[in-house]
């Protein structure tokens, strides 16, 4: 269970790839980084089958920290984010990323595959589907709080049950029910990823201490290694990303993107 200069690499590439497109398209990636891990860069290192869709789950999640907190900064600089959503979203957000990952904990990995394989088809599928602007540039109606509450507690748990950011059902719901222009909505979603992903990323190390065939250097469900080599990339790439989606429209990215996301459903659940 050494890493090696090939894992090294491995984790790099895989920080760097997600950065970019998780600045670019407004989402944490999590569903990219989980089959990289669990399919390329664990197997290689000979990581244990009864931990490694746990370890995935969580180390996905503490390397979606920097790529959020990174994007979100660049998304914050150029006027997207309303930190009065943000703060409604994430008060409640915290609390279900906590639960969602403790209650993770005490699922069976195989279980836990069929699940995520299930909700990327899901997923994907819905990102087909053209998302209507219901708000203009410049709109500041502020949405009402308790849509809003909902909203970060559903986000919050789905975010710490599957190790997702919550970017990919935040920004459909934002646009839908707080009545959020999508440009707003991808920058502040960055802003409450983050705070999800850090809640989150804490449960899995808590859940996870003390657990047996967990490779060294693993802090719980997190493996630390990956953390810091995927997650120091992506702190700049996520920020290039961001930029760029501000002069293009990423649409024909996110159909390849949906695509790529369907096929690894698919293989997950089959």
């Amino acid at each position: 269970m050494e890493i090696s200069f090939y894992n090294i690499s491995q984790f790099v590439l895989i920080g760097t790839a997600v950065g970019f497109l998780g600045g670019f398209l407004g989402v944490g990636l999590s569903m990219v980084i989980i089959p990289l891990l669990y399919y390329w860069a664990f197997p290689s290192m000979l990581i244990a089958p009864e931990v490694i869709v746990h370890l995935s789950f969580g180390t996905s999640l503490a390397i979606i920290i920097p790529t959020s907190l990174s994007a979100s900064w660049a998304h914050a600089q150029a006027g997207n984010i309303k930190w009065r959503v943000v703060l409604l979203l994430a008060i409640p957000g915290i609390l279900g990323s906590l639960l969602g990952s403790t209650l993770t904990a005490h699922i069976k990995g195989e279980l836990l595959r069929i699940l995520f394989g299930s909700l990327l088809i899901i997923l994907s599928a819905q990102m087909f589907i053209p998302k209507k602007e219901t708000g203009t540039p410049g709109d500041d109606v502020p949405p009402r709080s308790f849509p809003a509450l909902m909203i970060g507690l559903v986000v919050g748990i789905f975010s710490g049950f599957f190790g997702l950011g919550g970017g990919v059902l935040a920004i459909p719901l934002m646009v839908r029910f707080l009545r959020i222009p999508i440009y707003r909505a991808m920058g502040i979603s960055l802003a409450f990823v983050f705070f999800a992903a850090l809640m989150g990323t804490a449960g899995y190390i808590l859940n996870g201490l003390g657990k047996p065939n967990l490779p060294p250097f693993a802090w719980g469900y997190v493996y630390t290694p990956a953390w810091v080599l995927a997650g120091v990339p992506s702190l700049f790439l996520a920020k290039w990303g961001a930029n760029v989606a501000s002069k293009t429209g990423p649409l024909r990215i996110h159909r390849v993107f949906a695509l790529l996301l369907m096929l690894v459903g698919f293989r997950m659940l089959f």
